[in-house]
């Protein structure tokens, strides 16, 4: 079958198909490499882990021969059980048949972290045969036989210094020297052939990656361009035959090439050339008629694509906004009740700690009520955009409503060092939704504290000529004249310190409350000089 038959769409999956595959064998080749040099950076840490035990062991002998404390001897014994344990995991890796519980074991006892256990297996498993991982395994077999040596000489060491022997203590102490010394080369020439190894396995992926990234480039290119010059070609014959057909040459025909679309396509254009010729005036107006349907269309599409990017521009923010503000409570409610189970569940027969309790259920209590809020919020603004925010309003005294809301954000206040006062003598009546009231209130003292940076918030509650006058007043940093209409917008906040929380949303539902009470909110603010919230109802 000739290429030009075969459809585009057949093509274009060929050509994402063939460079697919090659990604994943990139990929799969990347996931080896990896792994493998996160198996060597193990080993790597592995032989660190041996040196500094086998040398702290050298150590705690040569202080046993000064203290004579069978502490110190006791203590030489324990470090060599981790290098012990290595060599139980190798002599166990080299069976034909290996227990990998032994080997699990052995490396723990050797402080291997159990995550790095199963790579340095299978590392040691599938390529000892490679000349730098052979040649470290040669130097960790030699360095096992010294360090059984130097077990050995120890005992003889410890023996001539308990019997008080000192001629003896000196000859067999010069013989852990050498030891030593022996043991320190093994140990770099074990560190360099993994070095080696790791370097040589670095350049090779490098290499396979580079090999691979050409090769999709190169092949993707290649198709895309004979693919897309056919089309090309093609579309470009269509739109000239269509451009005479359309200027009434109903004689004008496509050479048909391939049996793509495009050859499909170019043979309905004969047959519509033929068409046209025969009912030419019937479809004239035809034609006009649907050109105008069309034309139509393609307005209302517009329309209709612009409301659609604003609306999924406007949701890319909201979703953004609102999934970075609830992760942060939900991770730490998360953490808290991790800590909390842990408590649960004291070990070695302890008693409960009830206090350490019952702070982490304060926390975890203020992490719901912030989730909470953030939640409220969000409905809120979903109410106000479908249009189904409503007030319930009924007489209620505005001064028993500030006061509320003051005792419930005192303790926050008071936690974060803010004090709050409310200057409101006389009962103020009036018919507001006092939970709405409400909501705006906390919203504006709350603010105060977060962004007032530490100074006295005072709230007062005024009745001036028939007009009520909320007033929340900080002596913080102030907000910038160009921001000071910004903020009442959604998703807008006058500081952009990350470590501060909130969707954004606050002020712009606050003014919504206000405004739907027949009121205003207003700001008054300067750089250095604190900021007023007014609200008017």
């Amino acid at each position: 079958m000739k290429i030009s038959n075969v459809s585009i769409a057949t093509r274009l999956y060929f050509v994402v198909g063939v460079m697919a595959a090659l990604i994943a064998c990139e990929l799969f080749t990347l996931r080896f490499a990896m792994k493998n040099l996160s198996a060597a950076r193990a080993f790597v840490g592995g032989e660190s882990l041996w040196s500094k035990a086998q040398k702290n062991a050298v150590f705690s002998l040569q202080r046993f021969a000064v203290t004579k404390d069978e502490k110190d001897y006791k203590s030489y014994e324990e470090y060599l059980k981790i290098p012990e344990g290595d060599h139980g995991a190798r002599l166990e890796l080299q069976k034909p048949q290996p227990d990998m519980e032994v080997i699990r074991k052995s490396f723990l006892q050797g402080h291997i972290h159990p995550d790095d256990i199963q790579p340095m297996v299978e590392l040691l498993r599938k390529f000892y045969w490679i000349s730098y991982l052979a040649r470290a395994i040669d130097a960790w077999t030699k360095a096992d036989v010294a360090l059984y040596q130097l077990k050995d000489v120890g005992t003889a060491y410890h023996d001539a210094i308990v019997a008080g022997d000192h001629a003896r203590a000196a000859e067999v102490f010069n013989q852990i020297s050498g030891i030593n010394e022996d043991l320190t080369v093994l140990e770099e020439n074990f560190s360099y052939a993994l070095g080696e190894g790791s370097r040589w396995l670095e350049h090779m992926v490098l290499s396979i990656l580079t090999l691979t990234v050409l090769t999709v480039e190169t092949f993707g290119l290649t198709l895309a361009f004979f693919t897309s010059r056919a089309i090309s070609r093609g579309l470009k014959e269509l739109n000239s035959a269509a451009q005479r057909i359309g200027e009434g040459d109903f004689d004008k025909r496509v050479l048909v090439h391939s049996g793509d679309e495009i050859g499909e396509l170019g043979t309905s254009l004969n047959m519509m050339g033929e068409l046209l010729k025969k009912s030419y005036g019937k479809l004239e107006e035809r034609v006009r008629e649907r050109t105008a349907e069309l034309a139509k269309m393609v307005t209302e599409n517009a329309q209709l694509y612009e409301e659609a990017k604003i609306a999924v521009q406007m949701r890319d923010e909201f979703l953004s906004i609102a999934s970075h503000e609830l992760k942060t409570p939900l991770t730490a409610l998360f953490l808290q009740l991790q800590l909390l189970a842990q408590a649960l569940r004291p070990k070695n027969g302890q008693a409960i700690d009830t206090v350490k309790m019952s702070r982490m259920v304060e926390l975890t209590v203020a992490q719901s009520k912030r989730i909470t809020i953030l939640l409220e919020e969000l409905l809120d603004l979903t109410r106000l955009r479908v249009g189904k925010f409503q007030l319930h309003k009924a007489p209620c005294d505005l001064v028993t409503v500030v006061k509320e809301v003051v005792t419930q954000l005192t303790p926050e206040a008071q936690r974060v060092g803010v004090p709050v006062t409310l200057e409101a003598v006389t009962p103020v009546m009036g018919e507001f939704d006092s939970t709405r009231i409400g909501q705006v209130v906390t919203n504006l003292i709350s603010n105060a504290i977060k962004y007032g940076e530490g100074s006295a918030v005072k709230v007062s509650v005024q009745d001036s000529e028939g007009k009520v006058f909320v007033k929340v007043k900080d002596s913080g940093p102030g907000i910038p004249k160009e921001l000071q209409e910004k903020i009442f917008e959604r998703f807008e906040r006058a500081e952009a310190d990350p470590s501060i929380s909130g969707l954004g949303l606050g002020l712009y539902i606050s003014q919504q409350i206000v405004k739907a009470h027949g009121g205003i909110i207003l700001v008054e603010s300067a750089l250095g000089e604190g900021s007023t919230f007014t609200v008017a109802l």
